[in-house]
């Protein structure tokens, strides 16, 4: 009476191999997916990093047309006579002469640092805004807007470094790139300097956290034949 049942249940349930096929499928399916999920991160990290570069350089464009002048508080190289181009951000691998939080505070109507009592940018107007870093301690993707590890009221980019900013404080209409990308080779009309042709640049490392170096490429240069850096570049 019970063979008929149990019959119909063994006829329904999953050999052993069968288990196995199905798993093995899955396993695959899953390593084939892992990587494509990895690009997508990359491609979503790269649009944002180039979204951010090109907010900041007019975050700052704003503040020279508001103001006649960069926000560049009392930095000696840009207030010295003749004063020089101001490069502020990731002080290793940019060669910043400091980090890029002092320039926040002022775009950002921030009473604190240099800008205590808003003295470089009195009208309290807010140039620019972004969301804050989640961890504190391993910035990225905003504002170290608490105390932590990472460097506090400085923005970073979506690899945990700092957006670079220069700003063209001689106003010869050229950005300087010395010892940063030796491919952009533009002359300002003074014939004072090289570099990019624009008065504010902006721009973010990339994953690898080199300046240019393209992969297989030369480090220092944006272009190399065929190859691209990942660094991301508001002149570019």
């Amino acid at each position: 009476m019970n063979s008929r049942p149990q019959s119909r249940i063994s006829s329904l349930a999953f050999t052993l191999i069968e288990l196995l096929t199905v798993i093995t499928i899955i396993a695959i399916l899953m390593g084939l997916l892992f990587p494509a999920i990895g690009v997508v991160k990359d491609q979503a990290r790269k649009a944002e990093a180039r979204a951010a570069v090109m907010q900041i350089a007019a975050a700052v464009k704003n503040y020279y047309t508001e103001y006649g002048k960069y926000p560049v508080a009392d930095y000696s190289a840009a207030t010295s006579t003749p004063p020089t181009d101001l490069r502020l951000g990731d002080k290793n691998s940019a060669q910043a002469v400091d980090d890029n939080a002092e320039l926040f505070n002022i775009l950002r109507a921030k009473n604190t640092g240099k800008n205590t009592d808003n003295a470089f940018n009195p009208r309290r107007i807010s140039f620019f805004e972004a969301k804050s870093a989640s961890d504190p301690n391993a910035p990225k993707s905003g504002f170290a807007d608490t105390a932590g590890s990472g460097i506090l009221g400085a923005l970073y980019d979506p690899w945990g470094k700092e957006y670079t900013i220069i700003m063209d404080c001689n106003y010869n209409d050229i950005i300087s790139l010395t010892g940063l990308y030796s491919d952009f080779t533009q002359t300002s009309q003074d014939g004072v300097d090289t570099g990019a042709r624009t008065g504010v640049g902006v721009f973010s490392l990339g994953k690898d956290g080199v300046v240019g170096s393209p992969k297989d490429g030369v480090t220092g240069m944006y272009r190399s034949g065929s190859k691209i850096a990942d660094d991301l570049l508001s002149w570019q």
